[in-house]
């Protein structure tokens, strides 16, 4: 309902208009005034949202009036009503939303109706997706913890807390910031999903999966189904998407959205032309993050993998790709027939390792040692092979 106030110095033309706009649904009359200074008054103090105003008028004139409103409110819709038309471009002028001449029909008032109603519901559809942006980003960063806080926040922006649901994480590529938008755009149409962006990718909360005895079986075909409209906005490249376990709570959305994107992460390197990585199928891995502190982290990466990617920049090697690939596949001759070199020179490479990190690749603890700190690498921060600034 548009809050509406009605302004006009003629009685039986502002009885007219209330008349008609008492037809339309959509409009709620909070006022209807031939004082100037009395609308003006009950303007200050109601915030309503459309101002229906006559331009010629003994007590002030109404461009004048519609200047003094759009500065004190701001968000407002007026339209003047007005039995001249050579008013037109003063009123456009000060950014009218409309124009009417008298006598106003049904018909032509609705237009302007359909129009302001059409422009209110862009707005506010994109301030309620951006309030439910913040709200699940402080979440994420533990601004919000309180669990009866975030369930009455939930609850008003429309965010069912009675439901279980699925979470997915799309890890996007930066540089293409307007196919986001549009696959933003494109995915709150879809009914039952919940969309936001975060600093690393795009979040989605699914309430439209049935309930079901094998919740990841669906949830992977319903990423299928997410996949192919990513893939009409990325045809070039293989988005990973993530899939947490899944979520009966929105309080605990932060870990799931933790799950999720780290199954992504580390999926993407594994495996990149898979695309979609449940986090049931990444064993311990993915929980890595939640267990050691950063500091940690990188004294892990710095005295392991950190010392291979300076090795590498130092002498133009490829010992990094290499070492990832043995602790992928466990295999010297599948490794080789990876990375397109003959078997000897994997070997080779296999002990220039073992020499500067002073292990042995095929231990245990050697092994066990590089595939945490490999994962460890990919999770901080997602940063590139051979960008050690963080190192």
């Amino acid at each position: 309902m548009l809050r509406t106030i009605l302004v006009d110095d003629e009685r039986p033309a502002l009885k007219a208009l209330e008349h008609l706009l008492k037809l339309c649904p959509d409009i709620e009359i909070v006022g209807a005034f031939t004082d100037v200074y009395e609308a003006l008054q009950l303007l200050r103090n109601n915030n309503a949202q459309l101002l229906f105003l006559d331009i010629d008028m003994p007590q002030q004139n109404g461009i004048e009036v519609a200047k003094k409103v759009l500065a004190e409110t701001g968000d407002i819709d007026i339209v003047f009503v007005t039995a001249y038309n050579h008013f037109a471009v003063d009123a456009f002028e000060v950014n009218a939303t409309d124009y009417i001449l008298k006598p106003v029909s049904q018909k032509r008032l609705e237009k302007t109706l359909k129009r302001i109603i059409q422009k209110r519901l862009v707005v506010d559809t994109f301030a309620l997706q951006q309030k439910r942006t913040d709200f699940l980003n402080h979440i994420l960063a533990g601004k919000i913890i309180d669990q009866e806080e975030i369930h009455s926040q939930a609850k008003l922006l429309g965010i069912d807390c009675t439901q279980s649901f699925s979470l997915f994480f799309l890890f996007l590529p930066d540089e293409k910031q307007p196919a986001i938008q549009t696959l933003m755009e494109e995915l709150l149409t879809i009914s039952g999903l919940v969309v936001w962006k975060t600093s690393q990718g795009i979040g989605i909360l699914d309430y439209s999966l049935a309930d079901c005895g094998d919740w990841k079986t669906a949830e992977l075909i319903k990423a299928s189904d997410l996949q192919a409209t990513v893939a009409r906005h990325f045809p070039d490249n293989i988005v990973a998407m993530g899939i947490a376990a899944r979520c009966t709570k929105i309080a605990s959305v932060a870990d799931h959205y933790i799950e999720a994107r780290n199954a992504a992460i580390i999926g993407r390197r594994v495996a990149p032309s898979q695309g979609i990585y449940h986090f049931l199928d990444s064993g311990f891995l993915p929980l890595l993050d939640h267990y050691i502190d950063k500091q940690h982290v990188n004294d892990l990466i710095r005295s392991t993998i950190g010392k291979i990617i300076d090795y590498d920049q130092t002498n133009g090697t490829e010992l990094f790709r290499t070492m990832e690939q043995i602790i992928l596949y466990n295999n010297l001759q599948e490794v080789a027939q990876t990375l397109f070199v003959h078997y000897k020179t994997v070997q080779s490479r296999k002990q220039s390792i073992e020499k500067i990190l002073g292990i042995t690749i095929n231990s245990f603890a050697g092994r066990t040692m590089l595939g945490v700190a490999l994962t460890l690498f990919y999770l901080r921060d997602s940063i590139c092979i051979g960008d050690t600034a963080e190192l």
